[in-house]
């Protein structure tokens, strides 16, 4: 661990006067798991001459341990209270899991962070009956982190026009994003990823109407409530997605709208 403070849930490290640190550990050769661990089911072939594979799957998620302490550049008294303690407790011992992020000063402005879903279990750490450290074992909710929310606005005048959405996720595949459709013109719309061999495909949309798609959830609503949209929708939910050699989605839509694209891509990166 080289950086000196994380955010959690909105507050740093810092705002305790408390820093990341090495207490227990008297090495600078350490070996830490990259998480994203991949399980490989292998299916049996001619009397064990080969292997085939079956599946793969995330079996775990991210789970890192370090320690902090009081920064001795902001206090004379590096022995924790009882009461700052407590405040520890209170900020990072979670019954959820919420943002957490490394603030490492050599990270570029450029650079993407690495966002994580996580909570706490909490060990002290003490010397001579004092209390002068504490060991943060932090479980998050995924194999892996999550980068800054992404959000575009793509504009079809016709059905005609291609536009290309570059896909940064570091996990090969694709994912439902969430999306806001604007139609600008009646008929039955149809919007395309040439890419992932996905066609989203609304029938009966009028002018003006505003269509609501939750990637995640699988929600699809509409601002027209006369538009009985679960019975003109196809259940096709829109993808974006990368392959190995290939990041580029290329878009398309049958009639005139406006599309806002909104996702989160995935990163593979774990707290260091």
């Amino acid at each position: 661990m080289y950086a000196k403070d994380f955010e959690y849930d909105g507050h740093h490290l810092s705002d305790y006067g408390f820093i990341i640190c090495t207490i227990t550990g008297n090495t600078d050769v350490e070996t830490i798991s990259a998480g994203s661990k991949l399980a490989f089911n292998i299916v049996k072939r001619h009397n064990g001459k080969l292997y085939s594979l079956a599946s793969t799957s995330y079996e775990e998620c991210i789970s890192t341990t370090f320690e902090i302490c009081k920064d001795p550049c902001v206090n004379e008294n590096i022995a924790i209270s009882n009461d700052e303690y407590r405040d520890i407790m209170r900020w990072l011992n979670r019954r959820e899991f919420l943002d957490f992020q490394i603030v490492n000063d050599d990270v570029g402005l450029n650079d993407d962070p690495c966002i994580f879903k996580a909570s706490f279990n909490i060990d002290k750490i003490t010397y001579g009956g004092m209390l002068y450290g504490l060991s943060l074992t932090a479980t998050t909710d995924k194999p892996f982190g999550y980068g800054l929310p992404r959000k575009v606005t793509l504009q079809f005048p016709n059905s005609s026009t291609v536009k290309k959405y570059i896909d940064i996720s570091d996990e090969i595949g694709y994912i439902y994003p969430n999306l806001k459709i604007t139609v600008n013109q009646s008929g039955d719309l149809i919007l395309e990823n040439k890419s992932q061999n996905c066609k989203t495909i609304i029938k009966n949309c009028v002018s003006g109407e505003v269509i609501t798609i939750d990637g995640e959830a699988h929600i699809i609503s509409s601002n027209k409530v006369a538009h009985k949209i679960y019975n003109d929708f196809n259940y096709s939910f829109f993808k974006i997605g990368n392959n190995y050699d290939d990041r580029m989605n290329y878009i398309t839509a049958s009639l005139p709208c406006t599309v806002e694209i909104s996702y989160v891509p995935i990163v593979k990166d774990i707290p260091n």
